[in-house]
Formats: C-alpha cells, sequence, structure tokens
C-alpha cells in the first residue's frame, strides 16, 4: 500500500476488499518488497501528475497507473506481475492463445530463479563498498521523511532528532519518535532511514578548532 493518510488506506482497502497485514519491523523483508513497488507507483504517479495540463488529483490516477504497473514486463522477471499472478495477458492475442510467454508455473520457476540470480550479483556489488554503521542507545540520529507525491519541493528532507531506545535487529532500530498511527511514543524504524545528528554547535566550534590551529 501507498503512504496514504489513515482514512484515505482504510477507504481503499473497503473499496477493493483487501485485508490489511502488518510486517514486523524484525523481519522486514516483505515490507522491502512492498516499499519498492511503492517507490515504482510514486514515480508514475509523478510522471502522470505533471504531464497533465488539468491538475488531476493522483488519487484518481492510482488505478491506472496500478495497472499500468501489473501489464508491464518488469526487466529482471521478464514478465509482466498480472500474468506470473493470475496468468492475465498484458495483450489481447489474435490467435486467442499465449504465443510469446512460457506457461504460468514455468514463467514463475523463471521469474524466482531471475530474481534470485540479480539478488546475489547485487549483493556482491553492495557487500564491496559496504560501510558497517551501528548506533548506541542514547545516540541522536536524524530520520529520513518520505516524500509524498504532494511533498512540497523545499520541505525538509529530515526530522530530528531523535534519541536511540534500542536496537532491536541487526538492521531495526527503535527511537522517540511518535507513531500517530499506533498513537505509540516510539517508532521501529530501519537504519537505512537513520543519519547521525551533528549538534550545529558541534560543528562550529570543531570549525573554530581548525581556524587557530
Amino acid at each position: 500500500m501507498l503512504h496514504l493518510l489513515p482514512l484515505d488506506l482504510k477507504k481503499i482497502l473497503r473499496n477493493y476488499d483487501v485485508k490489511h497485514l502488518l510486517t514486523t519491523a524484525h523481519h522486514p523483508q516483505t515490507n522491502g518488497k512492498v516499499e519498492r513497488v511503492n517507490q515504482s507507483l510514486v514515480t508514475r504517479l509523478k510522471c502522470k501528475v505533471n504531464s497533465t495540463s488539468t491538475k488531476v488529483p493522483w488519487s484518481k490516477l492510482l488505478e491506472s497507473v496500478t495497472n499500468e504497473y501489473s501489464l508491464t514486463p518488469h526487466s529482471i522477471s521478464k514478465y509482466p506481475p498480472a500474468y506470473l499472478l493470475l496468468g492475465t495477458l498484458p495483450y489481447d492475442s489474435p490467435l486467442g492463445q499465449n504465443s510469446y510467454y512460457e506457461p504460468v508455473n514455468e514463467a514463475r520457476n523463471l521469474a524466482l530463479q531471475r530474481t534470485v540470480d540479480y539478488h546475489n550479483k547485487n549483493k556482491i556489488r553492495y557487500d564491496a563498498r559496504f560501510v558497517d554503521k551501528k548506533f548506541d542507545s542514547g545516540d541522536l540520529v536524524v530520520y529520513e521523511e518520505f516524500h509524498y507525491p504532494n511533498t512540497r519541493k523545499l520541505s525538509p528532507p529530515f526530522s530530528g532528532p531523535y534519541e536511540i531506545i534500542k536496537q532491536c535487529s541487526e538492521v531495526t532500530y527503535e527511537i522517540n519518535k511518535p507513531n500517530p498511527l499506533t498513537k505509540q511514543a516510539t517508532q521501529i524504524v530501519h537504519i537505512s532511514n537513520l543519519r547521525c545528528f551533528h549538534s550545529p554547535d558541534k560543528l562550529k566550534l570543531s570549525h573554530n578548532n581548525k581556524l587557530t590551529t
């Protein structure tokens, strides 16, 4: 699901008879895949919004954008998601049969193998330049905010500072950032959204020390 206001999210789920399932932050793999789909949809939404002369609300463009995503062959799997999930072709075959893609079961196996191979290739490339980043309890950090399609251009990309409460897993931390959805005083966030907070006073003092030495 896209990052929407709670009422908008509930309305869309209800209209499409979708059950809302939450993913624990301790095992964020599935949530990461959803976020990647959301990123593609948001990028396409921005293109749609900016390419029309009339200001059409992005929520009215969401269905067409989602259909385009589902019927477009992906660069890694080489198949449209709609074909892998439902066996739906992205076109009307003039012969009344599928003459382009492999049978659905075979296509699913091929898509899985291509995805695994691509993941392994990216892992090797990532590990070669990875710099380990860790935070301790009490450290101050800033949080990288999500950019909605209607986010103002000059909106601050980060919020904070927040304090690290504890490390929940290898890639997740609990910080004292209020969660408006769960009404909790803290949130469990992924390490990729966190940056070290450097106090302006300390930066100024460090700069002055360099000038005097």
